[in-house]
Parts: structure tokens; sequence; C-alpha cells
């Protein structure tokens, strides 16, 4: 059967439906973290790019999804879209709060982990930030532009290690052209600073990770 490429505009759209969380990740284990994963396409066939066939996915839960065996009963596709609205219901409910501010939470000396988020009218970012036992930290983010568009906003995404220095992480990658793409974060208790040297066409027109964040969990 051949592949056919999902359409830019559906791919952001799921993608911003879930903000890169795994629909099994949250039916199975209410596991809302952001992931690394891929659009797996619920009825097994490659060429139906139809939005209701498709859901993001962690690699793990993709690989097991996509396995048929004949001794078990393997994940079906009205789970995965059942655990998909689900999904999508709570991420529109937490969006739609208010940040409330109750107790502090008492972190370590200089932890920095943490969600953390930007927001505008017509843009917005988020980065989840781990800190390693190696010292590095794990940074994986989206942004967002046109959040009004009629067929979605324009997106970016981060996913890499950097070593923290100083309380400061640096991310940088020359896969396009020769022109260099560089994002630097500076950590200042709970608010985060990201300056970055743009290249056009590394993310969606427009979607950049430059701003002030604050950390919220």
């Amino acid at each position: 059967m051949t592949r056919k490429r999902i359409p830019p505009d559906v791919e952001e759209s799921v993608l911003v439906l879930c903000r890169r969380r795994c629909c099994l990740c949250y039916g199975l284990n209410r596991d809302i973290g952001i992931k690394t994963g891929q659009i797996a396409h619920l009825d097994g066939r490659n060429d139906n790019n139809d939005l209701d066939n498709l859901a993001f996915m962690c690699f793990e839960h993709h690989d097991q999804y996509d396995t048929r065996t004949s001794q078990s009963k393997g994940l079906t596709p009205r789970e995965a879209r059942r655990f998909r609205k689900e999904l999508h219901e709570v991420i529109e409910q937490e969006w739609n709060q208010p940040i409330i501010i109750g107790e502090a939470r008492v972190r370590a000396i200089g932890d920095v982990s943490g969600h953390y988020v930007r927001e505008g009218e017509f843009l917005s970012a988020e980065l989840q930030v781990i800190r390693l036992l190696n010292g590095n930290v794990r940074v994986t983010g989206m942004a967002l532009w046109g959040k009004t568009r009629e067929y979605g906003p324009n997106l970016g995404q981060v996913d890499f290690e950097a070593e923290l220095r100083d309380n400061r992480a640096v991310f940088s990658d020359k896969s396009i052209g020769r022109d260099e793409y560089r994002l630097e974060l500076q950590f200042q208790g709970d608010k985060l600073i990201a300056t970055e040297r743009y290249v056009v066409g590394y993310f969606g027109m427009n979607a950049s990770f430059e701003g002030e964040y604050r950390r919220i969990d």
C-alpha cells in the first residue's frame, strides 16, 4: 500500500490538539507529559490521512499499537479514539484554566526542571525541562504562531539534550543549509529567558521560542 504524506495542515492539527502528548500514555497511565513520537494511522492504512484516523503516540506505544499478535488482544482503534478524545478534553480544560498560585513548592537549589510557558494573543510556546543524572538537561517543546488561523497555526518543535552551565543551556543546529539555528535558555528561578538565532525554514513561518517564560510546575 502506497504511503501518502500527511498534509502539513492536518499534521499541525494533530500535534496542536494533543500538544505532543501521547493519547495512549494518557489513556492507560494518566501520563500527560510531552513526548517524542509519531503520528499513527488508527485503521492501519497509511493512505488514510483523515484527521479522525490520526493520533499522536510516543514511539513505544506506536510500536505496541501497530503490533498484531494472535495470542493476546491488542490495542484497538476504538480504544485509541476514546483515549484521544479524553486527552483533548483534558488539554482544553487545562489551557482554559487561570493559573492559581497556591502553596510554594520547595525545590532543590539549582533545580531548573519544570514546565515553562509563554502566552500571547496570536502565539504561544512551552518548554518541558528535565534535569538528567549526568547534569545535563533534556528539553522538549512546541511553539505556535497564528493560533486563530482557520487552518491551524504554524508550528515549531525542539527536542534536545544540552549541558547546563551557569544556569544556561544552548542548542544549535546547522541542518538547514549553511546557516546555524541557535537557541539559548537562561534560567532565572521560576523564569526562563530564551534568545534565538532564527533560520528561515527551520520552523513554520513566524513560529519562535524567543521570549520570557514562567514556570508553572
